[in-house]
């Protein structure tokens, strides 16, 4: 007996549960969703075409602004006839996470990019939106000089291409979201 109503309580309570749940499926808008299936949602994936990007300074910016275009391009290359440019400042920091006492030097480090960002209107430096973003990525010190400054520059390709994905990220949300 007080089995039946113990089922009959997990089964009002799931119920109630699903019904909640329901009444808010509507107010999901996926981010690179088609305004053509979603009403009232805005294409960030079409927004994202129309980005002209500017050169970044240095070579870590460079592999940041090639992931930017791969990023919002599709791999399609540059913008046709973009309306928005999205410029970034970028600036790098490396830290020691572990010292060598024995030789006096970092035995593994740690590279942070920060990403100031802001979208204009094309032919405007006037800013629409600004943002930031930062990625990290460590890499071990050895001895060998050649071997460190390689493992270096691949930390801070890994960083640029993960800080890349976050920009589009916030910008695609940014683009969804925005009163049209």
């Amino acid at each position: 007996m007080w089995s039946d109503r113990l089922h009959r309580r997990q089964f009002l309570r799931l119920a109630a549960i699903a019904a909640g749940t329901a009444g808010l499926a509507g107010c999901f808008t996926p981010l690179y969703g088609d305004p053509q299936v979603v009403r009232g949602g805005g294409s960030a994936q079409a927004a994202l075409r129309d980005l002209e990007i500017p050169e970044i300074s240095g070579r870590t910016g460079v592999v940041l602004r090639n992931e930017l275009i791969f990023l919002t391009q599709g791999g399609g290359g540059r913008a046709a006839s973009p309306t928005h440019v999205l410029r970034v400042a970028l600036s790098i920091d490396t830290v020691p996470l572990v010292l060598n006492t024995s030789a006096g030097r970092p035995a593994a480090q740690s590279v942070s990019l920060i990403g100031n960002y802001m979208i204009t209107t094309v032919g405007s430096n006037e800013p629409i939106h600004r943002g930031s973003a930062f990625a990290t990525a460590s890499f071990d010190r050895t001895a060998q000089r050649l071997a460190s400054d390689r493992a270096i520059v691949e930390a801070q390709e890994r960083a640029a291409k993960e800080l890349a994905e976050s920009i589009v990220t916030q910008v695609a949300g940014w683009y969804a979201t925005r009163p049209r």
